[in-house]
């Protein structure tokens, strides 16, 4: 053991007796401690909710306002013709088709996961 493992140890022996005292005590608050804690996580998750539901909306409203379709739908078409022409027809669809199923499965696991 070197010297400050051993210094380490001596301060963290120290530190436990000085709050033994502390921490045997309980100071008597008629269970306001219990009220606040029961409170916190709804409140908290009810605000998260809020916040949640204010953003997406905010982002609705600004996807319209600004047309945001539009370059979605020419990237999106851009990049399908890439791939018809740069691949063979018949792996591009298979590989389209399975990428689908994937994501349909992935889509009803955390829906099921949601409703658990």
């Amino acid at each position: 053991m070197t010297e400050t493992d051993g210094k380490a140890a001596i301060d963290d022996r120290l530190l436990q007796q000085f709050f033994a005292a502390a921490r045997q005590k309980e100071i008597a608050d008629d269970g306001f401690t219990e009220r606040v804690i029961e409170r916190l996580p709804d409140r908290a998750l009810r605000q998260s909710y809020v916040w949640t539901a204010c953003c997406v909306v905010l982002g609705l409203v600004l996807f319209v306002a600004f047309q945001g379709w539009q370059p979605l739908a020419l990237g999106l078409l851009s990049m399908t013709r890439m791939l018809v022409a740069e691949v063979r027809p018949v792996p591009f669809f298979m590989t389209a088709g399975v990428l689908s199923c994937l994501a349909l499965l992935a889509f009803v696991q955390r829906f099921e996961r949601m409703l658990a």
